[in-house]
C-alpha cells in the first residue's frame, strides 16, 4: 500500500472531481486514452470522451467528493479503492458508493483506465429501479 496522498489517482480525483476542474482532464488524461467501465466503445476516446461522462455525471450530481481509501502501484500502473459521496440534483438525496479504478500512465497522463463502480447501489439510493416492472 502507498500513502494515498502521494498517488497519481489522488491527484486525479482531487483536481478533476473534488475541485470540479474540467480543465484538469486535459492535463491528466491522454487524448488517446480509453476509460473502460464508464465509456462505451462508440464514444470518443481521450479527454474529450471523458468530458462527456464528466459533464453528464455533474449534471446529475453535485457536491461530488471522491476519497481514495487505499492505493497500490507498480511501475506505470496504479489502482485505488475509492468512496464517492454526492447529492443527486433531481431528488436532493445524498448518495455514497464505492468503486475501484486502475490506470496506466505515461508522461504524467492516464493512457488507459479500468473502472468498476457500484452504480446499482447508487441508483437504489435515489429510488430508481433497474429492473422491468412486473
Amino acid at each position: 500500500m502507498r500513502n494515498v496522498q502521494s498517488t497519481f489517482l489522488q491527484k486525479w480525483f482531487d483536481e478533476v472531481w473534488n475541485k470540479d476542474d474540467i480543465n484538469a482532464i486535459d492535463r491528466l488524461f491522454s487524448q488517446t486514452a480509453s476509460a473502460k467501465g464508464i465509456l462505451t466503445d462508440d464514444q470518443p476516446k481521450g479527454a474529450e470522451g471523458f468530458k462527456l461522462f464528466y459533464k453528464d455525471f455533474r449534471n446529475q450530481f453535485h457536491n461530488v467528493n471522491i476519497s481514495v481509501d487505499d492505493a497500490i502501484s507498480q511501475d506505470d500502473i496504479e489502482a485505488a479503492r475509492t468512496t464517492v459521496t454526492a447529492i443527486h440534483t433531481s431528488t436532493g438525496k445524498p448518495v455514497t458508493f464505492s468503486g475501484m479504478c486502475m490506470v496506466k500512465t505515461a508522461d504524467g497522463k492516464i493512457v488507459e483506465a479500468f473502472n468498476n463502480y457500484d452504480f446499482l447501489g447508487m441508483y437504489q439510493q435515489i429510488g430508481q429501479r433497474l429492473t422491468a416492472e412486473q
